[in-house]
Parts: C-alpha cells; sequence; structure tokens
C-alpha cells in the first residue's frame, strides 16, 4: 500500500464553472491538469457568471440544463473517465437545494411567535391585515401569573382566525371575536413569514426558492425536476454521487406537516402547547421543546436525508452530504450518505478538535460503518485569499486527518479560461488551488502525500476506546422557536476545552448519539462495542436530560465492565411531556443504580464504575484511573511538564488485519522529539515516512507485552506511519532494525556561510540584480508586485569529503517554495520547514553552479494599483439576458481584490532572505 496506494484513495477538488460558460478544450485541458497532479476526480459545482458573453474571449453562458449544457456535462463525463476521474455533482446550482420550479408552498418555512396581552374580563378581535407580515396558522390563549403562563389554561384558539375581503378578493387575515375571562391572559398567533429563503449565488435561470428539507413530497419533487432530467439525458452509472452542501437553511424552523406528525409520533397535540416554543409555560416547557425538535428531527432525517440517498442509489449513485447546519440528530444526518463529509473553514492549519465541522461527521461514518469519510478542505484558509502555501495546506490536512477524516476535497479548483490570464477566475471563499497558481507545478507533492495517508486511514477500522455522549437532548430541550445549528450548540454545550483535553492525554474517542448507545452497540466486558472500537469509558460531558432507554443501557455497560464519567452532575429528568412523571421516576432509579450520591467518588456497579466529577478539571485525572491512554505522548528534552509534543503531535489509531497502524503528525512549526507509547503493539514496528513513501526504522520489539514504547523524532509538520504486526523484524531483509530508541543527532564537521555575492534574476520581468546578501525581490520597486518565479544563482566551492560525508543545504528564509538546482539538475524541492535538503549526490568536488528557483504566491499582484478591473461601458447588454449591473455587483463582490488590498497594505517578502549554509555532515 505504502509504494501503490489504490486509486479512489487520491484526494478530489470541487470544480466550479462559472455560469457554465465552459468549453470542451478548457475542460479537457484542466482534467488533464488535474490527473497530472494527482487527483482522482471532480465535484461539479455551477454558480454565478463572472462575465457576460463575449465573442472575442470565447465566453459563453449556458442556460441550466439547456441542450447546450447537457452536451458539455457528458463531454466532461466522458473526457474525466478517459483520464480515469470520478464525477460527483452538486444536485443544484449553489446552496441550500432549490430552484425555480419550486414553488411557494414547497419553501422552508418560518414560523414567528406574535403575542398579545390583554386583560380580562373583555372580548378581543383584531384585523391584522398589513400588521402581520406572513400567514397566521394558529393561535393559542393562556391565562399568564407570575412570568409564566399556566398550562392548565391554555387552549388551541385557532378556529377563531378568519380571512378579510377587498371587492370579493382575499385580502389579508384577521382574528375573529374571542371572549377573555377575569385576570391576565396572552394570545400567540403564530405565523409563517411571507419572506422564504432563496437559493444562494446560483448560476443563471436557477434563481428560486430552496425546499423545505422535512417534507418527502417536496424532496421527491425536487429530485424528479432536477436528478431525473439528468440521468436520463446522461445515462446511468456515470456519475459517482450526488453532493449536498451544507444545510444553510436560515431561519427554517416550521414545516406544514409537523403538526399531524407531531401528534402521530409523540402521543398528543402540539397547537395548544405551543407557547411553550417561545415563551415559558412552567416546568414542562423544556419538554414541549425536546418533543417538537426531536419531531423536527426526525422529519428531516426521514424525508429528506434518508430519502435522498434511497433515491440516488435506486439508480445507481452514491450520496455525499455535509449535514452541518441542521436541526437534526447530527450523526444520523451525516450517516444518511454513503460519504458523510466535513468542512473546514478558516485558519485551521492547527492541532485542534473541530466538532461542529469534522469530528462529528468522522464520528458518524465510524459509528455506523461508512468506511470513507470526505472533508471540504482549505475553505478560507487564509484571509485575505491568495496568501496560502503548501506548507500551510499540509498542516491543515494533518489537522483534517486527525479528526478522523479519510478522504481530502480541496476547496478548490476555479474553472478559468485562458483568456482570463493569470490568477484568472477565482472564487471568494476558496484557497487558490488549481493550475493558475504560481505553486502549482508543485501541488503534486502534496497531493501524493494526501493520497498515501488517506489510502492507510481508509484500510481496517477505526479505533477508539473512549465515547463522549451527544446531549442533544439538553439542546433541543433548551432551545426556543429558532434555526437551531446543532453541531454549533454541541460544540458550544460541551466546550472545545474538554474535547481537546480528552484528545490530547491521549484517548481518541468518537461522539455517540442515542441510537449508537441503544441500537448499534453491544454491551460487554471489553466496553461498548461497535465496530472495531471499545468504548471502555464513556463520557456524559453537561447532560440534565436523559433518554430513559440511554439510561438503561448506560447500566448494563457499566454492569458489564465498562466505566461512566458525568461531568459537572449526574442527570436529572427524561425528556418528553407524554409520561414525564413515570419515567423521571424510573430515571431517578437507574440514575441511583449507577452513580453514588457524593461527587467525585467512584461507585462498583457490577464489573465497572461510575463517578460524577464537579469540573472538567478533573477529567483526565480520571480517565487516567479508569484506564489508560491508547496512545501516551511524552516530550523528550523539554523542562518538566510542560509536554509541548502531546498539545502538537496528534493520532489515529486504525485496525487492520494484520494489527495495528498509527498516523502520527506533528502539526507545528517546531521539531518535536517524543516518546510514544502505544498500548497495541506487536512483535515488530515499522516506521514510514508517508512523504517520501520510505520505510524510515524496523524495530524488533519485546514480547513480555502487548504494548510498544518508541522514541520518534518529528520534524517541523511531519507525520509518520507506524506500523504494528506480528512478523520478527529480524526476519525482515529490508529496513533499518533497531530498538526503538532515538539515533544519535547527525555530527556537523563543517559549515560553509553562503548567504554573500547572488545573482537574483527574473526573466518573466526582464530584470536582473546582483545581490551582496540575500534579498526578497519585493524590496526592489520595479518587480514589487510581481509573482510568479525568480532564480538565485552563484557558484559554490565544495572541499574533498570524506568517505560517508553528506552535504546539506539550509536556508533561512523561504517565501515559498524553493526548488533547488545544482549543477543544472534539480536536488529537490523545499516547500515546507525545515528547509534543509540533502545535496550530495548532485555535487561534484570543487566549484559548482547553484541555482534556487523561489516561487511565491499571488497576493501580491493583487495589490498592484497598476491592476485594472473592468467596467461594463453600459448598464445593458446586448449578450446578455441581464443588466450588466448585476455582473458587475458579483465580479466587485467576489472577483476583484478589494479585500486583499484592504486588509494587506504592502507587499510581502517574495524570494530568500536571512542565512544560506552548507554543512557538512559525518556519518553517524
Amino acid at each position: 500500500m505504502l509504494h501503490n496506494p489504490p486509486t479512489e484513495a487520491k484526494g478530489f477538488t470541487r470544480w466550479w464553472w462559472y455560469g457554465a460558460a465552459v468549453t470542451k478544450e478548457e475542460v479537457r485541458r484542466e482534467l488533464t491538469f488535474m490527473q497530472e497532479a494527482g487527483l482522482g476526480g471532480v465535484e461539479i459545482q455551477i454558480t454565478y457568471p463572472l462575465q457576460e458573453d463575449s465573442e472575442a474571449q470565447g465566453i459563453k453562458n449556458r442556460a441550466y440544463y439547456s441542450p447546450e449544457f447537457m452536451d458539455i456535462l457528458d463531454y466532461t463525463l466522458t473526457t474525466a473517465e478517459q483520464l480515469g476521474l470520478f464525477v460527483d455533482i452538486t444536485l443544484c446550482s449553489g446552496w441550500p437545494f432549490g430552484g425555480p420550479f419550486v414553488p411557494f408552498d414547497m419553501a422552508p418555512e418560518i414560523l414567528i411567535p406574535y403575542q398579545i396581552d390583554l386583560i380580562g374580563p373583555s372580548e378581543f378581535a383584531q384585523d391584522f391585515t398589513t400588521i402581520l407580515p406572513g400567514e397566521p396558522i394558529k393561535a393559542v390563549m393562556g391565562k399568564f401569573e407570575n412570568g409564566a403562563l399556566l398550562p392548565d389554561t391554555l387552549r388551541d384558539i385557532t378556529e377563531h382566525l378568519g380571512t378579510t375581503w377587498l371587492h370579493g378578493w382575499q385580502w389579508g387575515h384577521c382574528m375573529n371575536k374571542v371572549m377573555i375571562p377575569e385576570g391576565h391572559w396572552k394570545i400567540y398567533v403564530f405565523i409563517t413569514n411571507m419572506y422564504k429563503q432563496q437559493v444562494g449565488i446560483p448560476a443563471p435561470g436557477m434563481e428560486g426558492y430552496a425546499i423545505d428539507h422535512c417534507r418527502k413530497d417536496v424532496s421527491d419533487f425536487y429530485f424528479a425536476q432536477l436528478g431525473e432530467p439528468l440521468l436520463e439525458r446522461l445515462g446511468h452509472g456515470r456519475i459517482r454521487a450526488f453532493f449536498c452542501d451544507s444545510i444553510e437553511l436560515g431561519g427554517n424552523n416550521w414545516t406544514s406537516i409537523l403538526p399531524a406528525e407531531f401528534a402521530a409520533r409523540r402521543g398528543y397535540e402540539l397547537t395548544p402547547f405551543m407557547p411553550a416554543l417561545w415563551g415559558n409555560i412552567g416546568e414542562i416547557t423544556a419538554d414541549i421543546r425536546y418533543d417538537y425538535y426531536k419531531t423536527f428531527s426526525e422529519l428531516t432525517i426521514d424525508n429528506f436525508f434518508r430519502n435522498f440517498t434511497d433515491w440516488s442509489h435506486a439508480r445507481g449513485v452514491k450520496t455525499r452530504i455535509q449535514a452541518h447546519g441542521t436541526w437534526g440528530d447530527i450523526l444520523q444526518a451525516y450517516a444518511a450518505a454513503d460519504y458523510p463529509e466535513g468542512e473546514t473553514f478558516g485558519a485551521n492549519d492547527k492541532y485542534e478538535v473541530n466538532t461542529v465541522h469534522r469530528r462529528l461527521a468522522s464520528s458518524a461514518g465510524h459509528v455506523y460503518g461508512r468506511s470513507v469519510i470526505t472533508n471540504e478542505t482549505f475553505t478560507w484558509l487564509r484571509s485575505p485569499r491568495f496568501m496560502e502555501t503548501l506548507e500551510m495546506m499540509k498542516a491543515a490536512v494533518d489537522a483534517v486527518f486527525l479528526d478522523g477524516i479519510n478522504q481530502i476535497v480541496n476547496h478548490g479548483y476555479s474553472y478559468s479560461p485562458e483568456s482570463a490570464g493569470k490568477p484568472g477566475w477565482a472564487f471568494y471563499a476558496s484557497s487558490f488551488i488549481s493550475h493558475n497558481n504560481t505553486w502549482w507545478e508543485y501541488y503534486p507533492i502534496l497531493s501524493s502525500y494526501i493520497h498515501t495517508v488517506s489510502a492507510f486511514l481508509q484500510a481496517g477500522e477505526s479505533y477508539a476506546e473512549v465515547g463522549i455522549y451527544l446531549p442533544q437532548a439538553d439542546i433541543w430541550s433548551a432551545m426556543p422557536l429558532a434555526e437551531l445549528h446543532m453541531a454549533m450548540k454541541l460544540e458550544e454545550h460541551i466546550g472545545k476545552p474538554l474535547v481537546n483535553a480528552v484528545q490530547k492525554s491521549g484517548y481518541y474517542f468518537d461522539f455517540l448519539n442515542d441510537e449508537a448507545v441503544t441500537q448499534l452497540s453491544r454491551a460487554t466486558a471489553s466496553g461498548l462495542e461497535l465496530g472495531a472500537s471499545r468504548y471502555k469509558v464513556m463520557i456524559l460531558p453537561y447532560v440534565t436530560r436523559l433518554p430513559l432507554d440511554t439510561a438503561d443501557k448506560l447500566l448494563e455497560y457499566v454492569s458489564a465492565g465498562g466505566t461512566l464519567i458525568a461531568v459537572d452532575e449526574r442527570p436529572r429528568s427524561a425528556p418528553g411531556y407524554k409520561d414525564r412523571e413515570a419515567n423521571n421516576r424510573r430515571l431517578g432509579e437507574v440514575l441511583d443504580d449507577l452513580f453514588d450520591r457524593e461527587d467525585g467518588v467512584w461507585k462498583t456497579v457490577g464489573n465497572g464504575k461510575t463517578i460524577v466529577i464537579e469540573h472538567e478539571d478533573q477529567l483526565v485525572a480520571r480517565l487516567n484511573e479508569a484506564e489508560a491512554p491508547d496512545v501516551e505522548i511524552e516530550s523528550i528534552g523539554e523542562a518538566s511538564g510542560l509536554n509541548q509534543a502531546a498539545q502538537s503531535i496528534g493520532y489515529v489509531h486504525r485496525v487492520q488485519k494484520d494489527g495495528h497502524v498509527y498516523f502520527l503528525a506533528n502539526v507545528s512549526e517546531e521539531e518535536r522529539q517524543a516518546r510514544i507509547r502505544f498500548k497495541f503493539g506487536g512483535r515488530s514496528a515499522t516506521v514510514l515516512d508517508p512523504m517520501t513513501r520510505n520505510t524510515l526504522r524496523r524495530i524488533q520489539l519485546s514480547q513480555e507485552s502487548g504494548t510498544a514504547s518508541l522514541e520518534l523524532a518529528f520534524e517541523p509538520f511531519q507525520s509518520l506511519l507506524v506500523v504494528f504486526d506480528e512478523a520478527s523484524a529480524e526476519a525482515e531483509a529490508n529496513g533499518v532494525q533497531d530498538n526503538g530508541e532515538l539515533p544519535q543527532a547527525r555530527q556537523v564537521a563543517s559549515s560553509l556561510d553562503i548567504s554573500d555575492r547572488w545573482t537574483l534574476r527574473i526573466s518573466e520581468a526582464g530584470f536582473e540584480q546582483a545581490l551582496d546578501r540575500l534579498q526578497t525581490w519585493e524590496q526592489f520597486a520595479e518587480v514589487q508586485y510581481y509573482c510568479g518565479s525568480a532564480l538565485y544563482e552563484k557558484k559554490v566551492t565544495i572541499p574533498v569529503l570524506l568517505p560517508g560525508q553528506r552535504v546539506w543545504l539550509q536556508l533561512e528564509d523561504v517565501r515559498e517554495v524553493a526548488e533547488v538546482f545544482v549543477n543544472g539538475r534539480s536536488a529537490g524541492v523545499l516547500w515546507k520547514a525545515p528547509r534543509r535538503l540533502d545535496v550530495t549526490d548532485r555535487l561534484a568536488e570543487g566549484e559548482n553552479e547553484l541555482s534556487i528557483k523561489v516561487t511565491n504566491v499571488w497576493i501580491n499582484h493583487m495589490l498592484d494599483p497598476a491592476l485594472q478591473e473592468p467596467k461594463p461601458s453600459s448598464p445593458l447588454s446586448e449578450n446578455w439576458p441581464y443588466f450588466t449591473e448585476k455582473i458587475k455587483q458579483i465580479r466587485d463582490r467576489r472577483l476583484y481584490a478589494h479585500k486583499e488590498r484592504q486588509q494587506v497594505q504592502a507587499p510581502l517578502p517574495s524570494g530568500l532572505s536571512g542565512q544560506a549554509t552548507l554543512e557538512i555532515v559525518s556519518p553517524e
């Protein structure tokens, strides 16, 4: 696998088609670039146009699903197949799902509560015309005392809602006369907003309403309108997967079928209790809210997420789904897909758990048996754009891998006609990963690395010994009528410090929902078994509401031998209104069986134990008491107590047929030396470098225990694969055998400072400059905004080398990629720290020509005052079915470099600076 990873494990890319203004020639050219760079496929996203039609420039925007559109898509599928690339398609233009054919009554609904205070005895009637911006659908009244509505007084008065008429036309809405008894009363009128969400940034002609994600009739209608014609025109079996982007349904909190479905699923009528969705109706408020959101969740899981995959499978297509943004059971939503997909945006090139967009997606994959978990990667890796480097991207990829993801989707690649020049068209929220980037020729290095690591992480099964229970019942019970983003609320409730403390203490974990605990897993003496994982410890993070069936399963789990740790307090109540008193009594009995009344004291329950800790600061210590870490990382050579290695080196554990595989990554610009103790070892360990695909060490291990302890050195941003198996290292002919300890540091015999007397050449700009010392080129007025590659050249004299000596080139500051040529031959590429390269095999004794090709990033070009941004000459285009102002607005917001110029005030360093040395290293 190291040298021949399967093709399916390659990374792929989102590919934006702006207004579908693509040509067959350019499609083939760009697909070829991608294939040569090591990508495995594309996801086509057709979005807003960037330019009006221009015959001179070869720009022709195509109407969505027109014959010309289908023709170019058919050609793309054929070309991709010829190149060995797969194609995924977003089943929408923009996001969320929707389009011009979606009628108003199938769009997402927003329920808005209005309250009216009244003093009785009295009568109340009201014409709501022009007062309420929508259609009143429900009305409830109740008596108000001491800051709460009295639940026993609530009654449905929807029958009093009526219609107002103007000259025989329906004009508005009203409430007909209602008798108000004595005292302070409130009337709640619930309206569905007249303004509904539109699809974001669509292609021309695809503007329209988003769909209601809770109704199967709506989903079926949408798939029939958009999916069926696509497959009929293009043929079955040619599209790998349909993609659903993140669920960004602003304000959506209602669906017309909810009242009937609520009654059927929850066993009582919602309407009389609807004021609880916004206000306070006493102690049952949280139970009503829980039932409302649980119903809302079930409707979207069944009628959209699972229906999407069922519909696709019936037509031979798989699905990829980004579920974040939904209000539903987040693991169920992700797991509805063949490929659950996370997302990363912002400066996420650091080691930390990303609950919202990654760990929930990977947990869903692990829990529900999805072998491939993808991730939209590099979105807004840097803001402003055009500043991302391959080094940043490598760190970001490793952070994604450490969260359990095992396939990378670049965000991404912009289709850009040659007439647009360079950098050409670029997406507003993306890292710029295409043939038009300055460093594209070096991207295959990173692409190959992604391929290798993904292959290892897709083999076997994920392994974890800690499960963190998702307090979704707490979220649903606490939330008023709102647009609920479950993933964000879970991270807020659990807290980033807690999950990072668990992870960085050597305990890889999965999030578990109620279904995973109660239906998918099996409680045994070795833990809660789910796939390869054995969840020996379960954590309840700030859980106050626990479903009764989940509590029963946890009691079974602990009795069989598991450990249960409740943070802050033990749960207090069972969620839900029906049978609430009986359920709470039964839950209290289960919790009494589970937990000691005194916090901080271990209680033995059957073969297991439980504890309630007052604060999460105690969590790691209690974890250590319960179970040894899967991987324990300890710094070597650091001051006592710092253990910086554990803060920057993370791990992923996979169980394969022949043994255990660990991926370890140092997501840091600092070198780290660490002693790493693995709970699961073997007779031997092989240390692999996934970047070079080389075997670094072959280690014979003690057979006295199944554990293993290795000393490993990590360069900045370096990652390693450690493979344990039962084969003896002594039986292996290849690889270096050792005892697991770090080899001695290399011995530098002498060092040559070569920082002076260089020539800087930028042939593309007609620039040449003699340098007394290494100097970056933006300091010269002629090329301060130049972006591309430059050559730093000089001659160096190498003395006679002793047998075994090696010569290393060390560069102090490289902005951003340096390819080193010695005597006209490439010696290697320096694109991440440490900027150090063995150049021995390219050197000759005596005088040598040293040339360093340095490539910067595009940001300086975007700052150039001479950069022209064309404006339309007329408000109306003869070649475009829109006013030109629309194109201008899109280009101003999403293409031009206004933000770059606002945020970056001066050109950034480009090229080489600082010290350059040649170190002559003696053999160890």
